[in-house]
C-alpha cells in the first residue's frame, strides 16, 4: 500500500497530529524537537530499512503538524494580541485586512492582522482580530493596510444550543479579539500594500456579479453568482433554506464539477488558438489558480483545484495517475498549509464525498459492466448510483452536525444538479458573450434567465414545507466513525466474500448499538436549559418529552442583527421547540422589544408575560411595528414580595420572577444590587439567575453560597469596582469565583415539574 499509495497513507499521520495537538496543547517546541530527532532517526535507517524509514517520516509529519497547529493556534507566545489589551478598553489598533471581507445581512465581518496597538503606548504584537461593521461596506479589501481606534474585547461565549461554538470557531481562524464599529468612517485606509494580484482578483469579481445583474433578474442573478463563484450573499433567505431542505445545499458551494466544467469550458475556448500542449497547460494551471481565488479560497474549490492542476500537470509531463494519490495529496497540501481546515465542516464534507464517489463509484460501475453502452444506464442507473453514494456518504457528517438529513435528496440530486451544471455552463458562456458584445449578453441571458427560474420552481418542490427531512438526535462521533467503516466494508463486499462476512457482523453490532442508544436514561420530570443572549441570559422551562416550553428572558440588548432570527429561533429549534407555552418578557432594552414579539409570533406563544416596566413599551413597539402578535393574549405582572412559595409553579417577586419545583428553587433578577441581594438571600433560591453583568466581588458570592444559593448563572462578571476604571489592572480571578457561570452554554438542569406562570 505505501508504494501504490503513499499520501493515502500519509494523511492519517497528519490528522492524528492535528487531533493530538487540539487535544493535549503541549507546547509546541516539544513537538518541533521530536520531528528533529525522527528526522535524524529516519535519515539514518533509510538504506537499511525503507519500510521502519516511512513510517518513520510518518510519525515526523505528525509532530510537525502538531508543532504547526500548536504555534497558530494556542502555543502563540509573550507579543500574541491575546496578552496585550484589557477588555473593553479603547485602542488605536494598526493592522492589514487578511482575508475578504465577509458581508452579512446585518453588516460586515473583516478579519485583521494586527502589528500594533496604541493606548498609554505603542505594543508591537502579533495575532489577529474580527472587526465587525454594523453597515454593509465593500470599500476594505483584502491586503489593505488600515489604521483605527475601538474597544477590543476578548472572545467570550462557548458551545451554543445548536452545537456551534462561536469562540471556537473565531479561535480556528487563529482570531483572538473582537472589535465593532457602526461604519468605516473613521478607519484610515492605505490601498498601497494590497497585493495586486489579489486586487485584480477583486475588480474580475465584481465585474462578473455586475454583468449578472446588468443581465439577469434579481433571484436568478445572485444563484448564478453562487454556481459559478460560491456567492452566495445576495441569495434570499428562503430559497437558502429550501436548498437545504432538499439536501442539495453543496450545490452553492464550488466543488470538483464546477472546476472541471470550468475546465472544459476553457479547453474549448483555447481550442481554435492553436497552443502548443505546453502553453495550454500553463493557460490552464493559471486559470485554475484565478478561479480558485475567485471562489474566496474554500476547502471545496481548493481541493478541486488542487486535484485539477495535478491532473493538468500529469497530462502534460505524461504520467499515469490515481485519484485516491491525488485526493490524498490535496488534503496534505491543504492541512499542512492551514491545520484548521480539519475541523471545517466544508473541508470534511468535501472530502469524504468525493473520497467515496472515488472509492465506491468504481465498485458499483463494475456490477454493471455488460450495460456500459446502454443508453437507459448512462443516462439514468448511472447518475441515480451516482446520488446515492454521494447522499450516503455525506449522511453521517450531515445528521452528525447538523441533525438533519433530507430524504427527497437523491431525488432532488438527480433532477437538479444536471441543470445547474447547465447553469454554470451557461453563466461563463454569459459572461464570454457579454465581453464580446452586450446585445449578445442580454440574449444569452434571458436565456439562463428562464434556466435558473425553473431551477428556483423545482426548489419549490423538492425544498419547500411538503419537503421530507430526517431529524435525528445528536449522535456520536463514534457511531458517525461506525458508519463510514459500514460503508467500506459494503463497498468492498460487492467484490470479496470475507468483506460480506465482516459486513453483517458490523451491521449486528451497529444495529445493537443503535438500540442501546435509544434507551433514555433522563429521569422523568422537567429540564431547564439555561444560555445566554446578547446582554442577558434566557432559560427554557419544559416538560421532558414535551415539544413545547417556558422561555424567560432577562437582560436582553438590541443587536444591528435580529436577535429572534439569528440567536433565539435557531436555539429554540435545536432544543425541538415548535411552540411555546408561555414567553416571560422581564427585562430587555427597549429597541429589542420588537425581536421578542416576532419570535412570540413565530412560535405561537400562547400567553405573554411583560413585566409592568415594560408594558408601556411592548405597547408603543407593537404599534408603531404593526405587530400581529394578540394584545388579548398578552399579561402584565408587577413584583409582589413573596416570602413563602408552598406548591410548585411560578411566582412573581419583587425583584424578579421565581420558580419552585419540588425542593429546587429558581430565581430570575434583572440587576444584583445591595438591596436586591438582601431580598433573594430571603428567599434562598437554590440557582439564581441574573439577566445583567455584575461585578467580581468575592465576599457577595459567600454571602449567597451561605444563603443557600448554589449555582450563580450571570451575563457576565466585570472587575471590581475600585479596578474598573480605564487603566486599571484585571485580577486574574475576575472570570468569577467558585461557582459563577460566566457568558457560557450551560446544560439541563432536571427538576420536577411545575405548573404554567
Amino acid at each position: 500500500m505505501i508504494r501504490k499509495y503513499p499520501a493515502v497513507f500519509l494523511v492519517p499521520f497528519i490528522i492524528v497530529g492535528i487531533i493530538g495537538a487540539d487535544l493535549c496543547r503541549w507546547p509546541s517546541e516539544w513537538f518541533l524537537l521530536a520531528s528533529l530527532v525522527l528526522c535524524l532517526v529516519a535519515l539514518a535507517v533509510m538504506r537499511s530499512h525503507r519500510t521502519a524509514a516511512t513510517i518513520l517520516f510518518g510519525l515526523l509529519l505528525t509532530c510537525f503538524s502538531a508543532f504547526h497547529y500548536g504555534i497558530r493556534y494556542y502555543d502563540t507566545g509573550p507579543t500574541h494580541l491575546a496578552n496585550h489589551f484589557q477588555d473593553g478598553n479603547r485602542y488605536r489598533i494598526y493592522g492589514q485586512v487578511s482575508d475578504w471581507p465577509d458581508l452579512k445581512s446585518f453588516g460586515t465581518e473583516i478579519k485583521i492582522a494586527v502589528d500594533s496597538i496604541e493606548q498609554d503606548r505603542m505594543q508591537v504584537v502579533h495575532g489577529s482580530m474580527m472587526l465587525k461593521v454594523s453597515d454593509s461596506s465593500t470599500s476594505l479589501a483584502w491586503g489593505d493596510r488600515i489604521e483605527f481606534q475601538g474597544r477590543i474585547y476578548s472572545l467570550k461565549g462557548g458551545e451554543s444550543p445548536t452545537g456551534f461554538d462561536y469562540r471556537r470557531y473565531l479561535n480556528l481562524r487563529g482570531v483572538s479579539a473582537l472589535v465593532y464599529l457602526p461604519n468605516l468612517n473613521n478607519v484610515r485606509v492605505d490601498t498601497r500594500g494590497r497585493p495586486w494580484l489579489l486586487s485584480w482578483v477583486d475588480a474580475l469579481r465584481l465585474e462578473i456579479l455586475s454583468s449578472f445583474q446588468d443581465n439577469l433578474e434579481p433571484s436568478p442573478s445572485a444563484l448564478a453568482a453562487g454556481f459559478l463563484i460560491g456567492e452566495t450573499r445576495n441569495i434570499p433567505p428562503e430559497v437558502y433554506q429550501r436548498f437545504r431542505d432538499s439536501g442539495t445545499l453543496h450545490l452553492l458551494a464550488v466543488s470538483g464539477s464546477n472546476v472541471a466544467l470550468v475546465v472544459a469550458f476553457m479547453m474549448l475556448v483555447l481550442r481554435p488558438f492553436g497552443l502548443s500542449r505546453r502553453r495550454r497547460a500553463i493557460v490552464l494551471l493559471a486559470f485554475v489558480l484565478m478561479f480558485a481565488a475567485l471562489s474566496y479560497g474554500e476547502p471545496s474549490v481548493i481541493r478541486a483545484s488542487i486535484m485539477a492542476a495535478l491532473v493538468i500537470t500529469a497530462a502534460l509531463v505524461q504520467r499515469r495517475y490515481d485519484l485516491n494519490n491525488l485526493i490524498a495529496v490535496a488534503a496534505m497540501a491543504i492541512l499542512l498549509y492551514d491545520p484548521a481546515q480539519f475541523f471545517n465542516v466544508g473541508f470534511q464534507l468535501s472530502f469524504v464525498v468525493a473520497w467515496g464517489l472515488i472509492f465506491i463509484m468504481p465498485r458499483l460501475h463494475e456490477r454493471f459492466t455488460g450495460f456500459h453502452g446502454r443508453g437507459w444506464y448512462r443516462w439514468l442507473v448511472f447518475p441515480v448510483l451516482l446520488a446515492l453514494t454521494a447522499q450516503l456518504c455525506a449522511a453521517p457528517l450531515t445528521a452528525f452536525y447538523f441533525h438533519r438529513v433530507p430524504l427527497i435528496s437523491p431525488i432532488a440530486n438527480l433532477v437538479i444538479v444536471p441543470l445547474v451544471s447547465l447553469a454554470v455552463v451557461g453563466s461563463l458562456c454569459l459572461l464570454l458573450a457579454d465581453l464580446i458584445l452586450p446585445l449578445l449578453g442580454a440574449f444569452v441571458g434571458s436565456l439562463l434567465n428562464l434556466l435558473l427560474i425553473l431551477i428556483l420552481k423545482l426548489l419549490a418542490v423538492f425544498g419547500g414545507e411538503q419537503s421530507q427531512v430526517w431529524e435525528v438526535s445528536e449522535p456520536s462521533w463514534l457511531l458517525a466513525v461506525a458508519v463510514y467503516f459500514a460503508l467500506v466494508l459494503g463497498a468492498m463486499a460487492l467484490t470479496k466474500r470475507s468483506a460480506r462476512r465482516w459486513l453483517l457482523i458490523g451491521l449486528l453490532l451497529l444495529a445493537n448499538v443503535g438500540l442501546v442508544a435509544q434507551i433514555d436514561p433522563t429521569p422523568k420530570g422537567g429540564s431547564l436549559e439555561l444560555f445566554t443572549v446578547p446582554g442577558g441570559v434566557a432559560a427554557l422551562y419544559r416538560q421532558v418529552g414535551n415539544q413545547n416550553g417556558d422561555l424567560v428572558i432577562t437582560g436582553l440588548r438590541r443587536k444591528p442583527y435580529p436577535i429572534d432570527a439569528k440567536v433565539l429561533a435557531p436555539a429554540l429549534t435545536a432544543m425541538d421547540i415548535d411552540k411555546l407555552n408561555s414567553l416571560v418578557m422581564f427585562s430587555a432594552e427597549y429597541s429589542a422589544i420588537d425581536d421578542l414579539l416576532r419570535l412570540a409570533t413565530l412560535f405561537e406563544v400562547d400567553s405573554l408575560y411583560v413585566h409592568a416596566g415594560l408594558k408601556a413599551a411592548v405597547e408603543d413597539v407593537r404599534n408603531s411595528t404593526g405587530d400581529p402578535y394578540d394584545s388579548a393574549r398578552i399579561v402584565s405582572f408587577s413584583g409582589v414580595d413573596t416570602t413563602g412559595m408552598a406548591a410548585d409553579g411560578w411566582y412573581t417577586c419583587q425583584d424578579g420572577i421565581s420558580l419552585k419545583a419540588g425542593s429546587t428553587k429558581v430565581h430570575f433578577v434583572d440587576k444584583l444590587d445591595r438591596q436586591a441581594e438582601m431580598r433573594v438571600r430571603s428567599l434562598t433560591p437554590d440557582i439564581l439567575i441574573v439577566g445583567r453583568p455584575i461585578y467580581e466581588s468575592g465576599a457577595q458570592n459567600t454571602r449567597l453560597q451561605q444563603a443557600g444559593v448554589s449555582r450563580l448563572v450571570v451575563a457576565g462578571v466585570r472587575p471590581p469596582k475600585a479596578q474598573s476604571r480605564p487603566g486599571a489592572q484585571i485580577p486574574t480571578a475576575a472570570t468569577g469565583h467558585g461557582f459563577v457561570d460566566d457568558l457560557s452554554w450551560l446544560g439541563s438542569v432536571t427538576i420536577p415539574l411545575p405548573k404554567s406562570p
